[in-house]
């Protein structure tokens, strides 16, 4: 048996094993120009434009390795069609990371939010813009260059590879595509850049350890051969250094400068048409981290595929407009929206984000299906098998829209409980219900519900769209939440659902639905209301705001029975009636409690309160006291007022109030 020393897997310096690291070598020097422009003819003829080509020929550290892959491209399946690769070695500093990587979907500030501070990121869905190429829109140079760094640095920061990359430098090649950028905001031509559509995590970490940044990337170093040079000569000026000499952080340095690498230069759909560049490639991701792999967040996912959809929902005429697609999307705030003709309200723009992911309308379901079967397709033997997109597939991508207006200006706790209590709190099988989002002010929606309630309507449209427009502000306002556990016989096991579709069937809980959409119009917090819809207010006369403790207790009790409000026009008897009711509890609680005081014994079985309660006997002892003699005036009083000759109308009782707790009458 050969011993452990022998091991032929630990290399070893000066007889002493060392850690499996990848060996440094030389940066290879950029290749000659001549080479650079025979690759690029040959993309070219492919019918990739000149500048795309341009940009392409220069990433390649061996330009005659690639050259006979042009004209016969390697073939990677996808669902649904064959994307066409060329791959080969790369300086790393050429590739720039996905600046719209969906692993950071989840963590993308938007406009809606208008969160001050937050970086100027966007999610911009790439398109096709010609052979092998795609485009983007941004602002300006500089937006584009700020992007690229949150990117990098959110990447980064999320997601460590093992092993170490500065140990081992990038092992998987990367995936990317030439991408042209449009600057909408300047006069600025566009550019052409190598982005990396799967490995920016690799490729980011790669870029850091090297210590460059976005304006290197996407600027300097592919344009300018002397200051790539430069940055390949500082390289291997690390590794022409006495091995005892070079810095770990130096070692890591030349390990990233080159990768290999997978560039995208087309694809062939089993159907034409069927499937576009863009579509392609984001199937080509999801095969890695959606399906089979999970290093995204659930949120994550969702955020991107939500933006999918609504893209697809759009170029189906199923969004109207380009306004309300960025309505929808949080690309512009409130202002922006009521300028664009828009109603500038959270519940509408929640109404429609959750009307247009749940109904089965066959033109908007099927163009928000699309993106999202293209992902859940699954090709484990090579045949293709049809994936079942349903409301429950689709509504979580609808709330992720509809909390863009938190991203940046709110705690990840914030946004995960209303998250979780708006997709609690919306009507289950939504999609099953006829209603559509209307431009019906809250007080006509409100007139409209309580009538087809009281017409007991199968159908009720109306009732339908004031729930969910109440339930997003609810959730917003944690004035609604999940089944309460902890206080046994007092306890609320009823769903966020349940608890409002209680109040959807009540003329009182439809009064509060519109209420609170009315209050967050105004900017306020949801307010209570009586009978009279007019505003609740404390003893100090400051209104009652609703919350989650009001709707189960009050307005919705889990007994189904809702008591009427103590308002003043309330009738002085049932007031009276309430009040006796309350005391006969309390007195009974209190009788509950006493004997479990008395339960409550040492070791010789002696209860602690006739050991060591003598303080607290005696302010037990003159409390009921007192009330026993408050109790027995109360009495008294009563005999008089209903002797012989009194008026006996000054108080009614209903028949069997004097009975006992046993239902017996008293003696």
């Amino acid at each position: 048996m050969a011993s452990e020393d022998n091991n032929p897997g630990e290399p070893r310096v000066n007889g002493e094993r060392t850690e499996l690291s990848k060996p440094i070598r030389r940066v290879p020097s950029i290749p000659d120009p001549a080479l650079h422009k025979e690759l690029r003819a040959a993309l070219k003829k492919r019918g990739i434009a000149d500048r795309v080509a341009g940009a392409i020929s220069t990433i390649w550290t061996d330009p005659a390795a690639v050259l006979p892959q042009i004209t016969n491209p390697q073939r990677r399946r996808i669902p649904g069609a064959y994307l066409l690769v060329v791959s080969g070695s790369v300086y790393t500093a050429r590739l720039v990371p996905d600046p719209l990587n969906p692993r950071n979907a989840d963590h993308v500030p938007f406009a809606l939010a208008q969160a001050v501070g937050a970086p100027p990121a966007a999610l911009a869905s790439a398109a096709q813009d010609g052979e092998g190429e795609l485009a983007i829109h941004v602002e300006s140079r500089d937006a584009l260059i700020e992007q690229v760094d949150w990117a990098i640095e959110t990447t980064r920061n999320r997601n460590r590879p093992v092993p170490d990359i500065a140990e081992q430098g990038i092992m998987d090649p990367p995936i990317g595509v030439a991408t042209t950028v449009h600057y909408d905001g300047t006069d600025e031509s566009p550019t052409t850049h190598i982005i990396v559509r799967e490995g920016s995590s690799r490729t980011s970490h790669g870029l850091a350890n090297m210590g460059v940044d976005a304006e290197e990337i996407l600027f300097s170093l592919p344009r300018s051969a002397s200051s790539m040079q430069a940055h390949i000569d500082k390289i291997n000026g690390y590794v022409g250094k006495p091995v005892e000499d070079i810095l770990d952080a130096e070692k890591a340095a030349v390990r990233c400068a080159v990768t290999d690498f997978e560039l995208i230069i087309g694809v062939v759909p089993d159907v034409a048409g069927a499937v576009d560049l863009p579509q392609a490639i984001k199937a080509r991701v999801a095969q890695d981290h959606l399906n089979t792999k999970t290093p995204w967040t659930d949120e994550a996912k969702n955020t991107a595929l939500a933006e999918e959809c609504l893209i697809s929902a759009r170029a189906a005429g199923a969004v109207p407009s380009d306004a309300e697609a960025d309505w929808l999307g949080g690309r512009i705030t409130p202002a922006e929206a009521r300028s664009r003709k828009l109603l500038p309200y959270g519940d509408d723009r929640a109404a429609r984000a959750v009307h247009l992911f749940t109904t089965d309308e066959p033109r908007i379901h099927q163009a928000v299906r699309k993106p999202i079967a293209l992902v859940l397709i699954n090709e484990p033997t090579g045949a293709r098998k049809r994936a079942r997109v349903t409301a429950r597939t689709k509504l979580p991508l609808a709330v992720e829209l509809i909390i863009r207006e938190l991203r940046g200006k709110a705690s990840e706790a914030e946004i995960t409980r209303f998250r979780k209590s708006l997709t609690e709190a919306l009507p289950d099988n939504i999609q099953k219900l006829s209603w559509l989002p209307t431009k019906r002010s809250p007080e006509d929606l409100y007139k409209a519900a309580v009538k087809e309630i009281e017409d007991e309507a199968d159908m009720r449209p109306a009732v339908t769209e004031l729930w969910v427009r109440a339930a997003y502000v609810l959730a917003k306002h944690n004035a609604i939440s999940g089944p309460r556990h902890d206080l046994g016989e007092g306890g609320d096991r009823r769903s966020a659902r349940a608890v409002l579709e209680a109040l959807a069937g009540s003329e009182r809980g439809l009064r509060h639905f519109r209420q609170v959409i009315e209050d967050d119009r105004a900017g306020i917090k949801p307010r209570q209301v009586d009978d009279q819809g007019q505003p609740r207010q404390d003893g100090e006369g400051n209104d009652l705001i609703v919350t989650n403790e009001f709707l189960r207790t009050k307005l919705a009790p889990k007994g189904g029975e809702i008591p009427p409000p103590l308002t003043p026009g309330s009738s002085v008897q049932e007031r009276y009636k309430r009040g006796v009711k309350a005391v006969r509890e309390t007195l009974r609680s209190l009788e509950t409690e006493m004997r479990n005081l008395v339960g409550v014994v040492d070791d010789n079985g002696t209860p602690l309160i006739e050991r060591e309660g003598r303080v607290h006997a005696r302010l037990l002892m003159d409390k009921l006291q007192e009330l026993a003699g408050d109790a027995q005036e109360w009495w008294e009083k009563a005999v008089e007022a209903q002797s012989p000759g009194t008026n006996a109308d000054t108080i009614t009782v209903d028949e069997g109030e004097d009975e006992d707790e046993t239902g017996e009458e008293a003696a």
